[in-house]
């Protein structure tokens, strides 16, 4: 069961990544638009940070689906949805009436509950993929974890 959850999530994870980065590519400006809002850059400005940010999360969502450097691209999802959750969570409390521009022109969303708990269940998932709970099995059956009294 283990191994399946991490299968299934890993291609979730690596299909929103790759489609999150090309629909940036083809329509950067909600994107945009919240870099120039948040860091008060010109507009050329944050359209390379676009066109860069949609580039990475097109190698991490295709790394992540083709096992390339596993162990650091899983860490580096892991980076990435909590720098997700943690923008989410600053739109929210300021109360942003903007849309997220995660993908591109077709983001409706708003930074409210229902980001901050997708953002969640995408951390959620990255952590999922990222931990190996193999060692901690291998530690309660081998009873290392529940005879430390003796």
């Amino acid at each position: 069961m283990d191994n399946s959850l991490k299968k299934y999530f890993t291609w979730i994870l690596s299909f929103i990544f790759v489609a999150a980065g090309i629909l940036k590519i083809f329509s950067p400006d909600n994107t945009g638009d919240i870099l120039v809002f948040l860091f008060e850059i010109e507009h050329g400005t944050a359209s390379l940070i676009v066109y860069s940010i949609a580039l990475i999360e097109i190698f991490l969502g295709l790394s992540l689906a083709l096992k390339f450097k596993e162990i650091f691209t899983k860490k580096l999802v892991v980076l990435s949805c909590s720098l997700f959750l943690i923008i989410s969570l600053v739109g929210y409390l300021d109360n942003w009436q903007v849309t997220c521009g995660c993908f591109g022109r077709f983001s409706f969303g708003k930074f409210d509950s229902a980001m901050l708990f997708r953002n969640s269940l995408l951390l959620s998932m990255a952590m999922w993929i990222t931990i190996d709970l193999t060692k901690y099995k291998n530690l309660i059956q081998t009873g290392s974890l529940t005879n430390n009294n003796k």
